[in-house]
């Protein structure tokens, strides 16, 4: 297992309260989350695909459908959680969509406060972002996101704790990243 494989997992079990709840879901949506009528949000770790699994089921009493797919190669699987009730509502709830139009950034409440704005960071890692074994090389944090706008929106978020973070184009993505 990956060192980011490990770190993952052990964040998953964190004990978190309701609104960091919300804040790290409304993150882990905005990068995973695939918006047509339904909801399908796309997971490559299960103990990821499993906290996100409980935090729509406690914060909204929704059960998602979940679908296991092999990984091209072997390489482990893919969880896709698929929601198909409640959708506007989780959606403007947690600052995605609001009057039907897409956010490109979230509204304030989402990262009110510092424990708000970890839990949404969090929510990022766990589903954009990969991070090394100091032991074995310099320390290294990233996360792959879709679009610039967001990408300054992360990296203004982590500047703002003092981690001088920047950012890299990347295949049509961007990384956001500390060193």
């Amino acid at each position: 297992m990956s060192f980011t494989s490990t770190v993952k997992e052990e964040v998953s079990r964190l004990e978190t309260t309701r609104l960091e709840d919300i804040s790290e879901l409304s993150a882990i949506m905005r990068i995973a989350a695939t918006i047509t009528p339904n909801i399908s949000i796309t997971i490559e770790s299960n103990a990821v695909a499993r906290r996100t699994f409980k935090l729509i089921k406690n914060i909204y009493g929704i059960t998602p459908k979940i679908t296991i797919r092999n990984k091209k190669l072997g390489k482990g699987f893919t969880y896709i959680l698929n929601i198909t009730e409640k959708n506007k509502e989780l959606l403007e709830d947690l600052s995605i969509i609001d009057n039907n139009k897409y956010l490109s950034i979230p509204k304030e409440y989402i990262i009110s406060d510092e424990d708000s704005l970890r839990a949404y960071l969090r929510g990022v890692f766990l589903v954009s972002g990969s991070v090394n074994d100091p032991k074995t090389s310099r320390y290294h944090l990233e996360f792959l996101v879709d679009n610039l706008e967001y990408a300054k929106f992360i990296t203004s978020l982590m500047n703002g704790m003092n981690l001088n973070s920047k950012i890299i184009s990347r295949e049509k993505k961007y990384m956001v990243y500390i060193k």
